[in-house]
């Protein structure tokens, strides 16, 4: 009986912490590429268009800035642009390594998709 009572709290606990791992992107363009070393990395290695860059995020997975800091490399070079995330529109940034950032107001969250060689081809 006591399961019973407490299977309405478990069920929107988890629909909440569904929510919140699923954000949603829209409108998401490019508008700039930055280089800081033009020689290493250059725009054909960070060439991604509009789709691209929100299938990026889509199939990205959130990380702590310090997942990427022990185990990925950094590019020299990426593209930035704004997007809209749960309705507030951001600012983002994708890396050559397959490592992106959104910054909305102060907070930036860091992402890295292991699975989107095929976007920078």
């Amino acid at each position: 009986m006591e399961i019973i009572r407490k299977a309405p709290l478990l069920l929107v606990f988890l629909l909440l912490v569904s929510c919140a791992q699923h954000q949603k992107y829209s409108d998401v363009y490019v508008e700039y590429f930055q280089s800081e070393d033009i020689g290493v990395c250059g725009p054909s290695d960070v060439n991604l268009n509009n789709g691209e860059a929100s299938q990026f995020f889509s199939r990205s997975k959130k990380v702590e800035y310090r997942v990427i800091h022990d185990h990925y490399n950094v590019a020299p070079c990426y593209i930035e642009g704004i997007l809209t995330l749960n309705g507030k529109v951001c600012d983002w940034k994708i890396q050559a390594s397959s490592i992106g950032s959104i910054k909305c107001n102060d907070e930036t969250n860091y992402y890295v998709c292991d699975s989107c060689e095929d976007l920078f081809n």
